[in-house]
Parts: C-alpha cells; sequence; structure tokens
C-alpha cells in the first residue's frame, strides 16, 4: 500500500464501520450514542486507535483528524484565490512587414466585411509563399 493508501486506512470510515458504530460505542463506554453514525464511527475510530497506542482518546481523535486533514487536497480541490484585474493593458503586438510589403500601403488592402474572409496578403502584397511563411502541406506552391 502507498503511504497514502495507508493514511486513508487508518482515517476514513468505511460503510461496514456505520452499521456497527452505536452497538461498538455502547462496548467502548461512549457515553453519547445519539450521535450521528458518521460522528459515532469516528468516535469508535478513535478509541480503538487510543486503546492500541496507548495514548488518550483525545490524542487519537486528533490523530485521525491530521490525517483526514492531508487527505483532503485529493478529494476536494482547493479554490483558486480571485485576482483582482490588473491596472496595466495587456501587451500590444507590432507586425512589421519586411521585403516588397514592408512598402505596401496596409489601409489600401480594404476594409473586412463580416461575411468576408480575411484577406490573403499573401495575394495582396504579390509574396511568395516562404516570405510569408506558409508550408507547402497549406496546399500553396
Amino acid at each position: 500500500m502507498t503511504p497514502g493508501q495507508q493514511s486513508a486506512e487508518l482515517a476514513m470510515v468505511k460503510p461496514k464501520d456505520l452499521k456497527g458504530a452505536r452497538a461498538l460505542a455502547k462496548e467502548l463506554g461512549i457515553v453519547d450514542v445519539d450521535l450521528s453514525p458518521m460522528m459515532l464511527a469516528l468516535a469508535v475510530k478513535a478509541a480503538q486507535l487510543a486503546s492500541a497506542l496507548s495514548c488518550e482518546r483525545k490524542e487519537a481523535w486528533e490523530l485521525l483528524r491530521r490525517e483526514r486533514e492531508g487527505l483532503m487536497k485529493y478529494v476536494h480541490q482547493a479554490q483558486p484565490q480571485a485576482k483582482e484585474p490588473s491596472a496595466t493593458p495587456p501587451a500590444t503586438v507590432f507586425l512589421v512587414p519586411e521585403g516588397e510589403a514592408r512598402d505596401a500601403n496596409l489601409a489600401s488592402i480594404g476594409e473586412l466585411v463580416d461575411d468576408e474572409p480575411d484577406p490573403d496578403f499573401a495575394q495582396e502584397f504579390d509574396a511568395s509563399d516562404t516570405q510569408v511563411g506558409r508550408s507547402k502541406s497549406d496546399g500553396h506552391t
């Protein structure tokens, strides 16, 4: 068994522990047997562990609590902290044309209409495919 599995074996309550919790609680001398089955099962587990380790029941309860706490991150994911929006705007990226496109007037390409696809800059500037970074697999030669 891995350390995590061992921790779970020690700290977790199984369905069979829930079924026999009330009877075992009475047998171990736990006074308040009107607790929920889960709480009774945890109290019984702590009492049994205390007996096995020859320690106080509170110490055994604390040991079980720490074991369960260590397992929580694997069961219940911590939520990320909310971040305040940054006051600084995002970085601006400038594309600088090279070659024949360097001297072209980008405004002369025309305005895009919602129904039209983006312009093919390689055709607009009469540039070769290698200048705009196309690969031969794009279907262009």
